[in-house]
Parts: C-alpha cells; sequence; structure tokens
C-alpha cells in the first residue's frame, strides 16, 4: 500500500506527462484513408453474427464509410448533428466514421434515456436526422424518437444498405479541428449536457491508452462499452483504428456472450467497468489460455482483489485509465506502475495532457498532497458545451484548464488519488471526509465485494456517512466488523454511521454507481 502520508517534496500540484510518443497527425478522415491504404485487407471490424463472425476489413469500412458519407452530404451540411439512438451495431460504427469523412458531428443517445432526457437532448442539439435500432430486450426506439423529433427519424438498419450504394464527387476535407462528436454526460447529478469534442480530441481520446500500452495492428479488442459513452465511441472505435487493429462490435454486456468471444477470436485488449470484470471473471467457462495482454478498467475504484484475479486468471496487465466525457483521457497508469499504484491511484498525467490540482475558488494549484479539483488542459479535451455558453465558462477556466468537478490530490512523483465528486463531498461537523477514501477502506474486507459512501443528512453535524454494500456471495453483513474495519484504516469520524445493504447497485448505462438513487435509502434514517 502506498502510505498516504509519505514525506513530501515541497511543490505545487501540476504536472504535465510529456511529449512522448508523438500525435499522429490529420484528422481522423486522414487517419482511416491512410489505414485503408497501408493495410486494406487487415481486419478492422469483427461482428458476431448468430454462430457466425463477419469480417470487414480496413479498405472495406473506408469505402463503405465513405458510401454513407456521400449519402449524408445530399441530405445534411458539414456541421450538422447527426443522432444515433441504439445498441451499439455495425451500423453506428458505419455512420460515425462517414460523418468524420463529412465533416459532420454524430452524437449517440444513451440507452437508458426515458423520453423525457431524449427531449432535452434532441432540443439542445437540434439534429438534422436521427437514426435508431434496438435497446435492452429488443426494445424499439423510433417510436420513441419519432414522438419527440422535429427532424426526420430513419432505421438504422437503413445504414447497411446505403454503405453498398456507391455515390460520385468528392467530400469535404475536416481538420483535426473540425468538431465531430457530442458526448453527453452520464447525468447522475442533473440533466445530461453536450460535451463538443473535435477530432483531434476524440482521436487522442483513442489513440492514447494503446499508444502507452505498446497498442500494435495485430490486436483484437474486445469491450462491451456502449457507443453512447467514450469508452465506446473513442476508446475502442478509435483505439482500434489510430493503432490499425480490429475491434469486435458488441450489441451491448452479455458475460456468456464475451467469454465465448475470448475463446473463439482470443482478444489482446479488453476493458470495461470494475462491475463487470467481478461477472465475467466468475464466469465457470473462462478461457484459461491467457490470449488477454491488457485489460484496461476504469469508471469506480478497483480493489486490488480484482487485479490480482484478472492477471492471475487471464494473464492480462491491468491499465487504469481515467477521463470524463469533457476529457476523454487525462490521466493513466503506465505498464512498469506496481498494483499499489493501479489499485490506490489514476495515474499519472497522460502524455501531452497537463493535469493540476486546483483550489476550487482561487484555480491555482495546491501543494503536494492536499485536496483540491483536478483539472486538466491539452488535446483531449473539449471546446465547451453545445448551446451552453455559461456552463462551458464555469468549466474551462481563461487558462485552458478544464475543470472536471472531481477531487483529488497529487503527490511529488505526480501519482494522482481520486477523492470523489467536488459535490458529492460529506462535511461532518466541518471535517471534509471524501467518499472514495472511505469505499477504499472499506473494499479491502474481503466479504464486501463492492462499497459506496454517500451523504447523509443530519440536523445537528450537516452531513453523516453512510455506506452501502454490495456482499460478496455467502458472506453475512456484519456492520460491527466492518466498522471496526475501517477504523483501522480511517479517522473515526469517516467510518460509516448508517449501512444499507444490497444485491445489485444501481448503475447508469455506462456502469457507473447512481449515488443519488443511494442516498435515497438513507431518507428514513434523517
Amino acid at each position: 500500500m502506498i502510505p498516504a502520508d509519505r514525506e513530501l517534496k515541497p511543490g505545487l500540484s501540476i504536472r504535465h506527462g510529456g511529449h512522448e510518443p508523438p500525435l499522429p497527425e490529420g484528422s481522423l478522415a486522414d487517419i482511416l484513408r491512410s489505414t485503408a491504404a497501408r493495410f486494406g485487407d487487415r481486419p478492422a471490424v469483427f461482428v458476431p453474427s448468430g454462430d457466425r463472425i463477419i469480417t470487414i476489413t480496413y479498405a472495406q469500412l473506408l469505402e463503405r464509410s465513405e458510401n454513407v458519407a456521400h449519402w449524408l452530404m445530399t441530405r445534411c451540411q458539414p456541421g450538422d448533428r447527426v443522432a444515433v439512438w441504439s445498441n451499439n451495431a455495425i451500423e453506428s460504427v458505419l455512420l460515425q466514421h462517414a460523418c468524420a469523412l463529412a465533416g459532420m458531428i454524430i452524437a449517440h443517445f444513451n440507452t437508458g434515456w426515458t423520453d423525457t432526457e431524449a427531449r432535452h437532448a434532441a432540443e439542445k442539439i437540434e439534429p438534422s436526422i436521427g437514426f435508431t435500432g434496438k435497446g435492452s430486450r429488443g426494445m424499439e426506439f423510433a417510436p420513441r424518437l419519432e414522438k419527440i423529433a422535429d427532424f426526420p427519424v430513419l432505421p438504422l438498419s437503413d445504414i447497411g444498405g446505403i454503405s453498398t450504394q456507391r455515390h460520385e464527387g468528392s467530400l469535404p476535407s475536416p481538420g483535426a479541428d473540425t468538431p465531430f462528436l457530442i458526448q453527453f454526460t452520464s447525468g447522475t447529478t442533473g440533466r445530461a449536457k453536450a460535451a463538443l469534442l473535435t477530432q483531434l480530441a476524440a482521436m487522442y481520446g483513442g489513440w492514447v491508452r494503446p499508444a502507452v500500452y505498446d497498442g500494435t495492428e495485430t490486436d483484437v479488442w474486445l469491450n462491451p462499452a456502449p457507443c453512447h459513452h467514450i469508452g465506446g465511441s473513442i476508446a475502442v472505435i478509435l483505439g482500434a483504428l489510430t493503432t490499425a487493429s480490429c475491434f469486435v462490435v458488441l450489441e451491448s454486456y452479455d458475460r456468456d456472450q464475451i467469454v465465448r468471444l475470448m475463446r473463439d477470436l482470443r482478444p489482446s485488449r479488453m476493458g470495461g467497468v470494475p462491475t463487470m470484470w467481478h461477472d465475467i471473471l466468475a464466469a465457470p467457462d473462462l478461457p484459461s489460455d491467457k490470449a488477454v495482454k491488457i485489460v484496461t478498467l476504469g469508471g469506480a475504484i478497483v480493489p486490488p482483489s480484482l487485479v490480482r484475479q484478472v492477471g492471475e486468471l487471464t494473464g492480462a496487465t491491468c491499465a487504469i485509465g481515467y477521463g470524463q466525457s469533457e476529457t476523454g483521457a487525462a490521466t493513466g497508469t503506465v505498464p512498469s506502475d506496481p498494483i499499489e499504484v493501479l489499485c490506490e491511484t489514476i495515474g499519472h498525467a497522460s502524455p501531452h495532457m497537463e493535469v493540476m490540482i486546483a483550489h476550487p475558488e482561487t484555480g491555482q494549484p495546491v501543494p503536494y498532497g492536499e485536496v483540491g479539483e483536478i483539472c486538466a488542459r491539452g488535446p483531449g479535451n473539449m471546446t465547451g458545451y453545445w448551446g451552453d455558453e455559461a456552463a462551458t465558462a464555469e468549466t474551462i477556466r481563461p487558462s485552458g484548464f478544464l475543470r472536471t468537478g472531481d477531487l483529488g490530490s497529487m503527490d511529488s512523483d505526480g501519482l494522482i488519488r481520486i477523492a470523489g465528486r467536488l459535490r458529492e463531498v460529506i462535511i461532518r461537523g466541518g471535517e471534509n471526509i471524501y467518499p472514495a477514501e472511505v469505499e477504499a477502506a472499506l473494499m479491502t474486507h474481503p466479504d464486501i465485494d463492492l462499497a459506496a459512501a454517500v451523504r447523509v443528512e443530519n440536523e445537528r453535524l450537516g452531513h453523516e456517512v453512510g455506506a452501502v454494500i454490495k456482499l460478496v456471495k455467502g458472506a453475512s453483513p456484519d456492520i460491527k466488523t466492518f466498522k471496526a474495519h475501517a477504523a483501522e484504516q480511517i479517522a473515526h469520524f469517516k467510518v460509516p454511521h448508517h449501512w444499507q445493504f444490497i444485491d445489485e447497485m444501481p448503475l447508469t448505462a455506462s456502469g457507473k454507481i447512481r449515488k443519488v438513487e443511494l442516498e435515497k435509502l438513507f431518507e428514513q434514517d434523517t
């Protein structure tokens, strides 16, 4: 374990990740064309279809994406928004590349949204056209979007036929700074905002992790992240593109399918949030051939036991990445980092990115070891929130540093620890308590699978600490033991006073814990 109170050298919490390896040049359109020219016969995408695996090469991917781009140009203009509301599909991938080629902006709608949330998104970005597919359990999004849309809504499946129709004429020449992706925030604390990313920012988010962890054109990516999340639209689709490698289109998270594809395709790179990997590693028929090289985890605290299990059961090295809709890959670990760094930190500033721990009010860097707001500046940042100048000005400081809203600290080696969300700080009797610290302490107990610390209102103290616990199978809810265990690692005022035990954590569609829902469990305690 890294001592949290180890002696720190004097200094301020601001670091640049360096300029190596160099960034790829050009737009996403340029990268797709150059990759197809060099590796035209190489598989770009694997598409499971029943018992078959359909292979699309880079030459075919470019041709089909260009056909869709030409078709879009007959109906939309560069800069127009193209909405997609569907589970993952090869048609979504073709549409995303087509938007890059046509200089348009793609916006994936969250498959977990209500009609009210979808209406808010549509009114915010005003799409010129929308495409719908299927959601969970075969639910169709078409009637729902048609009810609220004032723009044409077409079946996403139409893209398949459109992609085979040849067109004459030329396409625009978008640059790296061309707006490309509207990434909606998760909306766990309010209405989703629309972060606008350029082709450079999106490319960077896909490029950086394989660049640091030795990605090659022989890699096969298997990751169930949805396209409405940066894990799918950027890390998977564009991560594979920047290394001329291949990825598998997974409609949604299905443990049995993932395990089967691990055996059939022998992927070398996988990812997901910790909750998914707890599930995958428990599969009775998990392949034992150790083909997986890298498993990238993020979105939640990663317990040491999970990192060890991933290594023991798959043979893979874990990589930890930190980012959000507004800045796709601000920090991450490197291959030489020991297990303690993977489990207790979010790594270092990523290459070409600058990370600062700032005082939330002044925006100035705080000393090493002090908790402040994590801020990032560099090519991975959004340009702003679409249609919301006030929120943009509040989030991006004049210096160019983007305020993440997350709290953390940096040590003199540049390692960064998450302390929680700025708006989730638990203030008990004037003492600031950071949920991540409480959760990390609880999850070192062998009977605790997942833990979430939340605020519980208290008239005298302001807040108290509430813990929501998901136990490992067969364990008992022994509050006295759990309190004693936590008290060995954190101060007495940080030890949870209120406890709830649940079978499953409520999650967003991207796998993040909905703490707003967890706080409701304690309403009767206030």
